[in-house]
C-alpha cells in the first residue's frame, strides 16, 4: 500500500514522491482457534504440515551431504596443486645444481635455458594455484556443511519433542505451525549465508 503524499504548500516547487511499501505478510490474518477444529481436521493439518516440514528438513540434510562432496573435491584439488608445485620447485633446485656444475662446459649451456624456462612454468603453476584457491573453497564448504546439518538436526528434534508427543491436540497443531514457520525462515537465512560463504571472489576462478 502506498502512502498518500500531502499536497505541496504554497511556494513549494515539488512534493516528495509517495513511498511504496510491500504488503504485510500477516495483513488480514487471524490466529487459528485450534480447539474449534475436530480431531480429524487437526490430524489432516498435522499430516500435511509434517510432509512439508520433513521435505525441508531432508533438503537441509541433502545440502549438507552435497557440501561434504564439494569439500572433498576441493581438498583433493588443493593437495594435487601443492604436490605439483612442491615437486616442480624441487626439480628446479636440482637443475640449478646441474647448471652450477656444467657452467664451465659450453656443451651444457642449454641446461641453463631449460632451468630458466622450467622456473617460469613453476611460477605460472603457483599463480594458478592461488587463483583456484582450493583450500579456502574447501573450508567454506566444510563450514557450510556444519551449518546445514546443525539446523536440520535441531528442527528434526523439535518436531519429535514439541509435536509428536501431543498427538492430535490443539497444542500439537499450534507447535507444528510455529515450527514450520521458523523452519522456512531458518532455511532462507542459512541459504543466504551459504551463498556468502561459497561465492566467487574476483581473484578466484569459477567452477563450483
Amino acid at each position: 500500500m502506498a502512502n498518500t503524499a500531502s499536497p505541496p504548500s504554497s511556494g513549494t516547487k515539488s512534493a516528495r514522491a509517495p513511498v511504496s511499501r510491500a504488503p504485510s505478510a500477516t495483513a488480514g490474518l487471524q490466529p487459528i482457534k485450534w480447539e474449534a477444529l475436530d480431531c480429524e481436521q487437526r490430524e489432516q493439518f498435522l499430516t500435511r504440515t509434517q510432509e512439508e516440514y520433513q521435505y525441508l528438513v531432508n533438503e537441509l540434510f541433502q545440502t549438507s551431504n552435497d557440501c561434504v562432496s564439494k569439500f572433498q573435491r576441493y581438498l583433493r584439488l588443493h593437495v594435487r596443486w601443492r604436490w605439483t608445485v612442491i615437486i616442480c620447485t624441487g626439480v628446479i633446485a636440482l637443475l640449478n645444481v646441474g647448471v652450477s656444475f656444467a657452467s664451465a662446459h659450453k656443451n651444457w649451456q642449454w641446461l641453463s635455458l631449460v632451468t630458466s624456462l622450467f622456473a617460469v612454468a613453476v611460477t605460472v603453476l603457483a599463480t594458478l594455484e592461488g587463483f583456484t584457491n582450493a583450500a579456502e573453497r574447501a573450508q567454506a564448504y566444510r563450514e557450510s556443511r556444519e551449518i546445514f546439518i546443525d539446523i536440520g538436526r535441531d528442527f528434526a528434534a523439535g518436531w519429535e519433542t514439541y509435536v509428536n508427543p501431543l498427538q492430535q491436540s490443539a497444542e500439537a497443531c499450534s507447535n507444528a505451525a510455529e515450527l514450520h514457520r521458523r523452519l522456512i525462515a531458518a532455511d532462507s537465512e542459512v541459504r543466504s549465508r551459504f551463498k556468502d560463504l561459497t561465492k566467487d571472489r574476483k581473484d578466484q576462478g569459477g567452477g563450483k
